[in-house]
């Protein structure tokens, strides 16, 4: 005989059953309790969605406006020549160069967070016209946190060795061919203005594609002087909490160098918009802490008022485990369902921010970027188990305590 056919299994199945038909009928019964039990679920839950999905669009947004601002500090050789620009984008022409084994140095020192080498060299971009020359500056992509930001127009594919990045203010196009070192080489991307000229009129690869154009496999060398070892620069993004002084003055005593420091108000702005952001998580902590709290007391309050039931419940010989699942899976449904409310509110409230802020931020050239789809829905789908599992959290106890209890007191403390 299989277990499925066992009178007990049969027996724990009726009741089950049952018990989760008392739980959606004690739902219906009181319709305007537990509607604004719903509401009470939805609006913290909704309000919990559309606030994550709102923080971690302006944090998109912000990463991508600060990221346009350049570095906090430029590490260059002492001997080195530099503009200060109201960006830290990329460094300024020189044949000055730092060897790139300061880079691990730097990037060990308290209040770095980033760094990202960068080396120039003055090449011919012209067949034919050796005289016609442009900086070609390469730049790592694992590191860079000041060219690919500004990119606005791509070729459909990944960047890839021999590909060129080229300047707002160049004449070349996406997908057009150029000759660096006469060599041809895509133009893979374009790059937005940013008012550095030195950025503006330059192009921009990999440092293997500057090896690749630099020693050919067929043909003379192309640049004798290509070596990765030797940098033009090294760009410094802090941490949240340093200053730009107090980490100006830990690069200086390194030997060959000499450090430039970018418009403190960019670095000031950028550290206090990430307090913020933690500022706004914490709250959103605190808004669950709140909801969990509020359920808590509303099902204390609802199972304190039905002890009566509970108590005939156990004294017609249901288990205690029995009345304990009837009362979690009645709060299970009513946050479940308030969870689904919530995210369809959360979900009016997204819209009316689109239709409103956002195309206001539109109409000013201020973009805004939106979390992708598949992180709204993970959004959405867990906030909806964060609605139940608060349901099921603040149920337990009272659920717990009362089912516990002799059935006799809890028929004659309610009578009483």
């Amino acid at each position: 005989m299989s277990s499925d056919n066992q009178p007990g299994t049969r027996r724990h199945r009726t009741a089950s059953w049952l018990f989760t038909r008392l739980a959606l009928q004690n739902l219906l019964r009181r319709k305007t309790r537990t509607l604004m039990l719903l509401m009470a679920v939805g609006l913290g839950t909704g309000a919990v969605f559309a606030s994550y999905v709102v923080a971690r669009g302006i944090e998109a947004s912000m990463e991508q406006g600060f990221a346009r601002m350049g570095a906090d500090l430029v590490v260059v050789p002492a001997e080195a020549m530099v503009n200060i620009t109201s960006a830290l984008l990329t460094v300024q022409p020189t044949e000055a160069t730092i060897d790139a084994a300061l880079i691990d140095e730097i990037a060990k020192m308290d209040g770095v967070a980033q760094v990202a080498p960068q080396t120039i060299y003055s090449v011919p971009v012209m067949a034919g016209m050796p005289r016609h020359k442009a900086n070609l500056i390469a730049f790592d992509p694992a590191h860079d946190f000041t060219v690919m930001p500004w990119l606005v127009d791509r070729l459909p594919r990944p960047m890839d060795t021999g590909d060129l990045l080229s300047g707002g203010r160049r004449a070349e196009s996406v997908g057009e061919e150029v000759q660096p070192l006469n060599i041809p080489a895509k133009i893979y991307g374009k790059l937005g203005r940013t008012g550095v000229g030195p950025f503006d009129e330059s192009f921009f690869a990999t440092y293997d594609t500057v090896a690749s154009l630099a020693h050919p496999k067929a043909g003379p060398p192309g640049m004798s002087a290509f070596d990765r070892r030797k940098l033009s620069a090294v760009l410094v993004r802090l941490s949240f909490g340093a200053t730009p002084e107090q980490v100006r003055f830990a690069i200086a005593r390194l030997p060959g160098v000499k450090v430039i420091t970018g418009t403190t108000i960019v670095t000031a702005t950028r550290q206090t918009t990430t307090a913020l952001l933690g500022g706004m998580a914490g709250f959103t902590a605190l808004m669950l802490i709140g909801a969990l709290m509020l359920v808590s007391l509303i099902f204390s309050a609802i199972i304190e008022e039905r002890r009566r039931e509970i108590g005939l419940l156990r004294a017609v010989g249901s288990r205690r485990l029995d009345v304990l699942r009837m009362l979690i899976g009645e709060a299970a449904m009513a946050t479940g369902l308030g969870g689904v409310l919530g995210i369809a509110l959360g979900s009016a409230l997204l819209l009316v921010f689109e239709r409103s802020l956002v195309y206001h931020l539109q109409t000013l050239h201020v973009a805004f970027a939106w979390p992708a789809l598949s992180e709204v829905v993970a959004a959405a789908l867990v906030c909806e188990s964060l609605a139940a599992i608060v349901g099921l959290s603040g149920a337990l106890v009272p659920a717990w305590r009362a089912s516990g209890q002799e059935p006799y007191l809890l028929i004659q403390r309610e009578g009483g």
